[in-house]
């Protein structure tokens, strides 16, 4: 038997109401699955013993992303005390620094010091197995960050992400962008994706801003796109920021855009979840929410790919 909830107006660009149906049996499997959490970021504000205690509480089996405050001390401190739950990534750091001290042409530029760095470093460790890609690498998100400084919009495909890309593409890994989903940048983004399809791009927040119709032909023509969906959902999308820009929310507590759960539904190996969350108890609440507000509504099959199958087939997870 099937529970029909129903939702008046709260998710959904339109605003109206929604009868979607809950899955009993993803329902009772949800609060038991694990979690590959595809967007917890190493920090300086943050112990990677904290973390893993975050991670053991909540029925996190493997968490990562790049580095987003420190330095390679800190992404080698999180490698020692998670081990093979620790999915790693390179160059946010060395990019953003590229970015604040040259501006968007040094980001661009494949023969910038930081960037020429970055590549001989990112071949050596995925070829040690070290990383699983690259990023957060911030294509653009003029219209994602609170910070006016950190705000950019670079090209997808400029030379220095098109290096990046062949490096990773020669050993099957992965790209991370933060792009919101302006024409032109997914024009190009989808021009890097067809230049080589060993390589494959993780888009974050599948896309920030993008609707499920604007996502699904992209799917279709690229098999080596996926979408991990933090931010996409409450803690981290606040209510004031969700009124204001409807087209973000694609869960919440009450359960899923209908677009949406139909279009994870119709690609199922191609969603991953994740957090980018900062605090213990905002944690909490996030995997909270993806197992009662997704989860919860696929059928189990998909549920099981969503939740950790996926990832772990896609990253080597152990």
């Amino acid at each position: 038997m099937k529970v029909a909830i129903l939702v008046l107006g709260a998710l959904g660009p339109a605003g109206c109401g929604a009868t979607i149906e809950m899955n009993p049996d993803s329902a009772r499997l949800s609060a038991q699955l694990s979690i590959a959490d595809l967007h917890l970021h190493p920090s300086l504000d943050l112990s990677p013993s904290e973390v893993k205690k975050w991670m053991d509480e909540n029925g996190v089996r493997w968490a990562g992303a790049g580095v987003r405050r420190g330095d390679a001390s800190i992404w080698a401190a999180y490698s020692k005390e998670l081990g093979n739950r620790f999915i790693a990534f390179a160059g946010q750091t060395e990019l953003n620094r590229a970015y604040l001290e040259g501006g968007v042409a040094a980001m661009e530029d494949a023969k910038n010091a930081i960037v020429s760095a970055l590549l001989t470093q990112v071949e050596e460790d995925l070829k040690a197995g070290r990383i699983k890609g690259v990023g957060e690498i911030f294509v653009n998100n003029s219209n994602s960050s609170p910070n006016p400084a950190f705000r950019r919009k670079v090209r997808a495909d400029a030379p220095s992400i098109r290096l990046l890309y062949q490096v990773v593409a020669k050993y099957g890994a992965f790209l991370t962008f933060h792009m919101e989903a302006d024409s032109d940048n997914v024009a190009q983004m989808e021009r890097l994706l067809a230049s080589d399809r060993r390589g494959r791009i993780l888009w974050n927040h599948c896309g920030v801003n993008s609707t499920a119709d604007q996502v699904r032909p992209l799917l279709a023509r690229h098999a080596n796109l996926f979408c991990e969906l933090s931010f996409r959902h409450p803690p981290a999308l606040e209510d004031r920021l969700a009124r204001r820009q409807p087209t973000r929310k694609i869960f919440d507590s009450a359960g899923p855009d209908t677009d949406w759960l139909k279009l994870i539904e119709d690609f199922p190996d191609r969603f991953l979840v994740g957090t980018d969350i900062e605090s213990r108890f905002e944690y909490e609440k996030a995997i909270r929410v993806v197992r009662s507000g997704l989860l919860s509504y696929l059928r189990p099959s998909t549920a099981q790919k969503v939740a950790y199958e996926n990832a772990q087939r896609l990253f080597g997870l152990k």
